[in-house]
């Protein structure tokens, strides 16, 4: 595209930076010509289709343009044809997927460019409209999935994974992205967005409602199963804090609720629940005594501060001085947190003071 001869009829307006800019930037003579054009189209308000080539040229030479991306998007709502009966604006479904193409190419070497992500987003919304919106969103998935393989903890990336689900909300999908998020903890069970992300499918999905989900809290028999989960994903490695604290989530989120909302019978069924991991876990430290070759040598700081978290919200007298035993041993273990664990043990000290036997 030659620009002075597609925009003949218009005057550039060059970048001002001022009588004495501070650190004028060196910009090649191409992209100054482009951007020069892409101000008198902006002035002008020109949504044409010289105007949307030319924020094609813009956006290779700086993908972050938000400007240009706005007015792109602008562009693309302008060249919408009516139909023939109501006059409504409908969207080229054929141009749009060729700009999410075009946003793809772009973001290969930009993956974390909110500016992509957004424009993807927006364009979507469009499609999402549609009957195919089911369709459009699996291949969306697919797309991310594919960013995904090469940074796993791209956060654009799963956000705009969960905007994608969370906006059509069919079971189908809810269901597909507890299986994702499952098989990405399998890849790298250290990866805390795909914790992260069964946490989301779990609790926001429309299975866990079908489910008897309440309140965005998960029924007894759901949280069980994702407490089980957590503590396997935990003996695959006891070092590794994510399942640890995903177990602590979803407890906690019972005890909460119980002590909240909950009756007698739902208040001594929590805690029972919390009594059976604190057992669990206690075994599992057990075997910590002769440690597998493959692993630390040492206490296992991730279980204690798991262990130490469930025996201080039992508070029983003998689980706070448990408790309380435990968070000295980490003030040694966990020397970064010492300070942490001293004042957590000044706090049980004083919870022991006000228990009775």
């Amino acid at each position: 595209m030659n620009i002075p001869d597609t925009f003949s009829d218009i005057d550039p307006i060059s970048q001002s930076d001022g009588p004495e800019p501070a650190c004028a930037i060196t910009y090649t003579p191409e992209f100054v010509e482009a951007h020069d054009y892409l101000r008198a189209v902006l002035k002008a308000d020109e949504r044409s289709e010289r105007a949307f080539d030319l924020t094609t040229i813009c956006l290779k030479f700086n993908p972050a343009n938000y400007t240009c991306w706005h007015f792109r998007r602008r562009c693309l709502v302008a060249l919408c044809t009516p139909t023939d009966g109501d006059a409504q604006a409908t969207i080229d479904v054929e141009r749009i997927d060729n700009d999410l193409e075009f946003a793809d190419k772009l973001g290969g070497s930009n993956p974390k460019n909110y500016q992509l992500w957004y424009h993807r987003r927006a364009l979507l919304e469009l499609r999402f409209k549609g009957d195919e919106k089911i369709q459009v969103a699996q291949k969306e998935l697919s797309y991310v999935d594919k960013i995904l393989d090469d940074d796993n903890k791209n956060y654009h990336a799963w956000s705009h994974r969960q905007w994608i689900i969370r906006t059509i909300n069919q079971p189908q999908l809810w269901s597909a992205e507890i299986e994702y998020s499952h098989s990405k903890i399998l890849l790298d069970p250290r990866n805390n967005s795909a914790w992260n992300q069964r946490w989301f499918a779990t609790h926001e999905g429309e299975i866990a409602t079908n489910s008897g989900m309440k309140l965005g809290k998960l029924t007894f028999q759901k949280a069980e199963e994702e407490a089980n989960y957590a503590v396997c994903g935990a003996q695959v490695d006891p070092f590794n804090e994510s399942p640890w604290r995903y177990l602590i989530g979803v407890l906690m989120e019972q005890y909460r609720w119980a002590q909240r909302e909950g009756g007698v019978d739902d208040k001594d069924r929590t805690n029972g629940l919390l009594r059976e991991y604190v057992a669990k876990i206690k075994e599992m430290n057990k075997a910590w005594d002769s440690p597998a070759d493959d692993l630390p040598a040492g206490p296992c700081v991730s279980l204690m501060s798991a262990l130490v978290d469930l025996l201080e919200t039992i508070g029983d007298k003998t689980s706070l001085e448990e408790a309380k035993n435990m968070m000295g041993e980490l003030v040694v273990e966990d020397p970064v947190r010492r300070k942490y664990w001293n004042k957590r043990k000044s706090t049980v000290l004083v919870l022991l003071g006000e228990v009775s036997d």
